[in-house]
């Protein structure tokens, strides 16, 4: 098990692989203690367990659990390249078709610079939210 000092050093050596700098907002951050107060995300380690949360408002909405650190990181970087994405995408906007494609293609181009596996999963992602809600294209 990595100590938090050792987490937060390998999340900047991915970080780096999408473009990220160390003083970047997308980091969360990484705390020594289980109390969790501030607003976004932040990781710490604890009883053999890697901890990824996410509060607003005071208030837990996300916490992922795992004992592999890899698995935690995905949630890590899943947050940070679809921010990225969404940029992106913006910038490079097609009124002629659904916004998600060209968001979700730079999510999983940026995913795929760390982990073939988080481009997977995030795939599997998209495929069950567009059985819910399709693709909506102008053309």
């Amino acid at each position: 098990m990595l100590t938090i000092e050792e987490v937060r050093e390998e999340v900047y050596r991915l970080g780096k692989l999408i473009g990220l700098e160390r003083d970047s907002d997308l980091y969360p951050l990484f705390t020594v203690s289980t109390k969790v107060w501030s607003e976004g995300y932040s990781f710490y380690v604890d009883d053999g367990m890697y901890h990824y949360v996410a509060m607003e408002r005071g208030s837990e909405v996300k916490h992922y659990e795992e004992e592999k650190l890899e698995e935690v990181l995905y949630y890590v970087f899943e947050v940070a390249t679809s921010y990225l994405a969404g940029r992106y995408e913006l910038e490079n906007r097609n009124d002629e078709e659904d916004f998600r494609r060209i968001r979700w293609k730079r999510q999983l181009e940026l995913l795929g610079k760390i982990d073939r596996e988080y481009v997977l999963k995030r795939m599997q992602k998209n495929e069950e939210i567009l059985k819910i809600s399709p693709y909506r294209d102008n053309r």
